[in-house]
């Protein structure tokens, strides 16, 4: 009975001061880490902010977009051609390169969320490939194939740290949008527009209103998550407009668990650290590996990662050697 006690106390514990726990190892973590792995969580920081992005619509109102990368795409090169072009500072930049993806977002949700099918998805995948042909090809602005070299947040040679804090706080500001929103009146609008649309019109929701209006807040975030990138290396080419930046995206949402913010947070940084343990291993092993765990989870554990460590931890809770102590 002791040790059930004590198990008791321990997740009240765990569910009352876990966020605290998390956010100061989050600042104290990368003290003690080499530039290689800083950077590693600062890329997982960026692809975290655009798997949010797409989970809101994909995981939270049942919306796919095969084209979610490219509004990051479309944030990076608004705020790198402004900042090369007329000196936009770079912190204001990535505030415009979130606004830059509203209009985009909008008019091709608006086109394509009105009607019910696989529209959205083939939408958003012809204007990826679209931008991506535009990028190669507008040499004279976009540089072409080899892109631009633009601005950096901070002066080249920066202790990568400064970026880290930075994308830390740029993800736990939109991660806290998030939530906020599928806690909200709104996030119960999504949820009945996921489960079941022709219910969720019959009780009076505006799910056409309310599918834009999420998926456009969606390409928000993708473009602040895009530019913030950008400036981090220093670089805009058409490389952020690749399938490979959409199926990388998708694999930490799948990986972790669709429609949970916890998911896309393990999923992230697990699928980051993972790809650069196995980079130095074999390069070009882990689009294979975490494709055969993809379809393993969703074989098995179709809620992801978060799906089996909720079990794990349910089953030892209720396991009869804790319960008999």
């Amino acid at each position: 009975m002791a040790s059930t006690s004590t198990l008791e106390q321990f997740n009240v514990f765990f569910k009352k001061y876990s966020r605290f726990i998390a956010l100061a190892v989050a600042l104290v973590l990368p003290l003690f880490l080499s530039p290689r792995w800083v950077h590693t969580f600062i890329v997982a920081f960026y692809y975290m902010i655009v798997a949010l992005s797409w989970n809101l619509c994909a995981g939270y109102t049942g919306q796919f977009s095969f084209g979610h990368h490219a509004f990051s795409a479309v944030g990076a090169y608004a705020a790198g051609l402004l900042a090369y072009y007329y000196g936009l500072p770079p912190a204001a930049g990535i505030i415009v390169g979130g606004i830059a993806a509203v209009p985009i977002g909008f008019v091709l949700g608006g086109v394509s969320l009105r009607t019910r099918g696989p529209y959205l998805a083939l939408t958003t995948w012809a204007f990826a490939e679209c931008l991506n042909i535009v990028l190669r090809n507008e040499y004279e602005i976009t540089g072409g194939t080899k892109g631009l070299l633009i601005p950096t947040l901070f002066p080249r040679g920066t202790s990568k740290l400064y970026y880290y804090y930075v994308g830390l706080f740029l993800f736990a500001v939109v991660l806290i949008l998030v939530y906020k929103l599928v806690k909200s009146r709104i996030g119960l609008y999504m949820a009945a527009i996921r489960d079941d649309v022709d219910v969720a019109e019959a009780m009076g929701v505006d799910t056409v209103k309310w599918k834009v209006l999420v998926f456009t807040f969606s390409s928000f975030l993708a473009g602040l998550g895009g530019a913030f990138y950008a400036y981090y290396i220093g670089l805009i080419s058409p490389s952020l407009a690749t399938m490979g930046e959409m199926v990388m995206v998708m694999i930490i949402v799948l990986f972790g668990g669709m429609g949970t913010l916890e998911g896309t947070i393990i999923g992230g940084i697990f699928i980051m650290l993972i790809s650069e343990f196995l980079r130095g291993i074999m390069p070009g092993i882990s689009l294979l590996f975490f494709s055969a765990v993809i379809i393993i989870l969703i074989r098995f554990f179709r809620g992801g990662l978060i799906e089996l460590i909720r079990k794990l931890i349910a089953g030892f809770s209720s396991s009869p050697s804790v319960a008999e102590t």
